[in-house]
């Protein structure tokens, strides 16, 4: 993805909150959404009103979101050492377990894009509610070159 698709992705924070910071050479992103603007891409909860395709194309999409956040504050993709750690947040229906499956979407995504720099350890954690009623939400930690 260039600079200029990247940046057409990235949304305005909902808060008063910076959607990256950078520290010592680590990237800290903020929970992403899977939205466009204020359009959320679908919303409900995983297992019930969303299923898993849709809820590993939302994941994706927030991996394309927490990368461009990135990009944009260190200058490029190129600037993108190692996606380090990611956590995935997934409203869940009861009895839906497979919050591991849904996360797959955002890894497969960081992977495709980056390559072995996409690579990460990852925790996938089942929720009640995420903010507006979204079915995903998708926060990073990412090794990055000083800019």
């Amino acid at each position: 993805m260039s600079h200029d698709q990247n940046n057409e992705l990235l949304n305005r924070p909902g808060g008063n909150y910076l959607p990256v910071i950078v520290h010592d050479g680590v990237a800290y992103v903020s929970g992403q959404l899977p939205r466009r603007g204020e359009d959320l891409l679908c919303v409900g909860k995983v297992g019930a009103e969303v299923d898993l395709k849709t809820a590993q194309e939302a994941a994706a999409f927030c991996a394309d979101l927490c990368l461009a956040a990135v990009s944009q504050t260190v200058g490029g993709d190129d600037n993108i050492v190692q996606v380090l750690r990611i956590v995935g947040y997934v409203a869940s229906a009861p009895g839906f377990t497979q919050q591991s499956q849904v996360m797959n979407g955002a890894s497969d995504r960081l992977v495709e894009r980056l390559g072995d720099r996409g690579r990460h350890s990852r925790t996938s954690v089942g929720v009640a509610e995420l903010p507006r009623g979204a079915p995903v939400e998708l926060d990073m930690m990412v090794a990055v070159r000083s800019v």
